[in-house]
C-alpha cells in the first residue's frame, strides 16, 4: 500500500503500474517547484491499473516502455556523450549539460530555475527526475510561445511556473489534478501540434574547430522542418497523429473522480518510432539499465515500433529478362510525413537484392549483412547514392553521412559540419527553395540523379542490370528494404572507447542481435 500526500489531500491506494513489473524499476513520485515525477500521474491516469478489464488504454503504462522514458537511461546516448567529452575535454560541462537538455529534461530545466547555470551528468544521475526521462510533467507543461520558431528548437521548450497542465479537451473538471498533484489542468491546442515536439527534435548541434570554439551550428536531426516542407504539413497532419495513434471512441482516461465520463479524440501515449534495437537492449538488461518497464512493457512497444516501421516505406518491384539477362526496377516510397529514415543521422536504409536459380542457388546478391549486421561491399559503411546498379559490391544505402572541416567523413557529431551525402527519402511534396533549403537539402550524386524525388515524389527509381551466367528456367528475385537504427560502423568509435558508458555499452551491443529490421519485401519471377 503507497499512501500519498500531495498537494493539500491524502491518497490510499494500491498502485500496481503496467503488466508484470518483476525487474522494471519502480516510477519516480519525486516533486520540484516545476515538476512531478510519473508515478504521481500514473495514480489516475493509468487505467489498467485498477480495472479488472483492463482498460484498453494505459497513458504511463505505454510510455513507460518507450525510448521517451528511457531518454536518460538510453545506454546508446551515454556513450555517445561520454565520448564526444573524451574529444573534447574542455567543453565538459557545456556538452553535458546541452544533451541533458532534452534526455533529462526535468533535471536540466529545475537546475536551471534554481541557479544553476550547467547540470553535469554526475549530478543528474543523482536526481530522481532525470530516470524519468521525457515524462508527463515537461510536455505537458511546455508554454505556445514561439513554438515553430527557430527561438524553440533545441531544447529552448518554455516552463511556466503557473504549474498549469495543458491537454486536448476544452471541458476540463480542474479539482482532483489541483488536490493531488496541484497541477491546474488547461485546454492547450498546442498539444496537437508538430511544433511541440519540434522543441526536441529540431535539434542543432555546435560546430567545433580545430581550437575547441564554437563557430557555427550543424542540424544533426530536423524532421520538423522536412515535415513542414511536405503535404503531410500542407493537409494538417502532425506527428501526433502517427507517433501516438488515435482513438475515436470514448475512452476512459483517467480513474478518478471515478463518474468522470470517457474522451473521444483519445491519442495514445505510445510514442511509437523505429528504434526496436535500442528497446530490445533495454528489455534484455532491464534489471542493469533500472529500465522503466518490464519485459511484457517492452514486447509491446517493440511491436508497435516493428508496425510502425513497416509503414514507414513501400517497394514496387518490374523485371525483365532477355536471355541471360535481368533487369530490374525498383521504386522505392517513403511514406513518411518527414524523410526516411530520419532523426539521429547513425541511421540508415537499404536495398538487399538476391536472385536465386530454380535450385535455389544464389546467380546475384546486392546488399547482404555479415553475422555482425555490416552491410557486404560497403566498407566503412557508407556508399554512394546509385541509380544503377550492375555488380554485388555496389549497394543502395539511404542515409545521411556528415563531414568534418576536411571533407571527410565522421561519426562525431561535434566535428560534423555538413552532409557529405543526404538521399534519405524525403516525404511527399518535398520541393527544393524555401526557408529550410539549407538545412534539409539532398546532398551529394542523389541530388543530380532525376528520378530521386521527381517533382515532390518523395521516391526513388533503382536500376539492376545483371548477368544470370549459366542459371537455366525461371529465376526469382528477393528485393527487400532493410533498416537499422544501430548500425555496426556508426559505432564502431564507441566501441573503443576506455569510459564506463562505452565499456557498458559495449557488453550489450556485443549481445544484441545486429541484423536489420524488414521494412518491405517483393518477390518477383521471370
Amino acid at each position: 500500500m503507497k499512501l500519498w500526500a500531495l498537494g493539500s489531500r491524502w491518497f490510499l491506494g494500491l498502485i500496481a503500474f503496467g503488466w508484470g513489473m518483476a525487474s522494471a524499476a519502480e516510477l519516480t513520485e519525486a516533486t520540484s517547484t516545476l515538476f512531478s515525477g510519473s508515478a504521481n500521474c500514473a495514480f489516475c491516469h493509468d487505467p489498467s491499473a485498477d480495472s479488472s478489464e483492463r482498460s484498453k488504454v494505459s497513458l504511463v503504462g505505454e510510455w513507460r516502455a518507450t525510448m521517451m522514458s528511457h531518454s536518460f537511461k538510453d545506454p546508446l546516448w551515454r556513450a555517445v556523450v561520454e565520448v564526444e567529452v573524451e574529444e573534447h575535454p574542455e567543453l565538459k560541462g557545456y556538452i553535458e549539460n546541452k544533451c541533458l537538455t532534452c534526455h533529462a529534461p526535468m533535471a536540466r530545466t529545475q537546475s536551471r530555475e534554481d541557479g544553476l547555470k550547467e547540470l553535469s551528468l554526475a549530478q543528474a544521475k543523482t536526481l530522481p527526475l532525470a530516470g524519468d526521462g521525457v515524462s508527463c510533467t515537461v510536455c505537458h507543461q511546455i508554454q505556445p510561445k514561439n513554438l515553430g520558431q527557430a527561438a524553440s528548437f533545441t531544447g529552448n521548450f518554455e516552463i511556466g511556473r503557473a504549474r498549469e497542465i495543458f491537454g486536448p479537451y476544452d471541458d476540463v473538471f480542474t479539482r482532483p489534478m489541483q488536490n493531488h498533484v496541484n497541477y491546474t489542468p488547461k485546454f492547450g491546442a498546442h498539444t496537437q501540434d508538430s511544433a511541440l515536439c519540434a522543441t526536441c527534435h529540431t535539434l542543432f548541434t555546435p560546430i567545433i574547430d580545430a581550437k575547441g570554439e564554437i563557430t557555427g551550428q550543424f542540424p544533426e536531426q530536423v524532421p520538423y522542418l522536412e515535415w513542414r516542407n511536405s503535404v503531410y504539413a500542407e493537409r494538417g497532419k502532425h506527428c501526433q497523429d502517427c507517433h501516438m495513434p488515435r482513438i475515436d471512441e470514448p475512452t476512459q482516461v483517467s480513474t478518478r473522480p471515478p463518474w468522470l465520463e470517457p474522451r473521444a479524440p483519445f491519442w495514445r501515449h505510445q510514442f511509437v518510432g523505429g528504434n526496436a534495437f535500442l528497446l530490445t537492449m533495454l528489455k534484455e538488461n532491464a534489471e542493469a539499465l533500472q529500465a522503466n518497464a518490464s519485459p511484457a512493457d517492452f514486447d509491446q512497444s517493440i511491436a508497435h515500433t516493428r508496425r510502425q516501421l513497416q509503414k514507414a516505406a513501400t517497394l514496387t518491384v518490374q523485371g525483365q529478362r532477355v536471355g541471360q539477362q535481368l533487369e530490374l526496377t525498383v521504386l522505392v516510397e517513403n511514406l513518411a510525413g518527414h524523410k526516411f529514415p530520419t532523426g539521429f543521422p547513425y541511421r540508415r536504409a537499404w536495398l538487399h537484392v538476391r536472385v536465386q536459380d530454380a535450385n535455389g542457388k544464389t546467380v546475384f546478391e546486392s546488399g547482404a549483412t555479415d553475422e555482425r549486421g555490416r552491410i557486404r561491399g560497403a566498407g566503412d559503411g557508407h556508399s554512394e547514392h546509385l541509380d544503377l546498379i550492375t555488380r554485388p559490391e555496389q549497394v543502395q544505402i539511404y542515409e545521411a553521412v556528415m563531414g568534418d572541416m576536411a571533407g571527410q567523413p565522421t561519426r562525431s557529431l561535434l566535428r560534423a559540419t555538413r552532409y557529405l551525402k543526404d538521399n534519405r527519402l524525403p516525404p511527399l511534396g518535398f520541393r527544393k527553395g524555401g526557408p529550410d533549403e539549407a538545412n534539409i537539402a539532398i546532398h551529394g550524386a542523389a541530388a543530380r540523379d532525376a528520378n530521386f524525388n521527381a517533382a515532390g515524389s518523395g521516391s526513388d527509381t533503382v536500376t539492376y542490370r545483371m548477368d544470370l551466367g549459366a542459371a537455366s528456367g525461371k529465376v526469382e528475385a528477393v528485393v527487400t528494404l532493410w533498416y537499422q537504427s544501430v548500425p555496426p560502423e556508426s559505432v564502431e568509435r564507441l566501441l573503443r572507447g576506455s569510459g564506463p558508458a562505452a565499456k557498458e555499452f559495449r557488453k550489450y551491443f556485443e549481445q544484441a542481435d545486429p541484423q536489420p529490421e524488414t521494412i518491405h519485401e517483393v518477390r518477383l519471377e521471370r
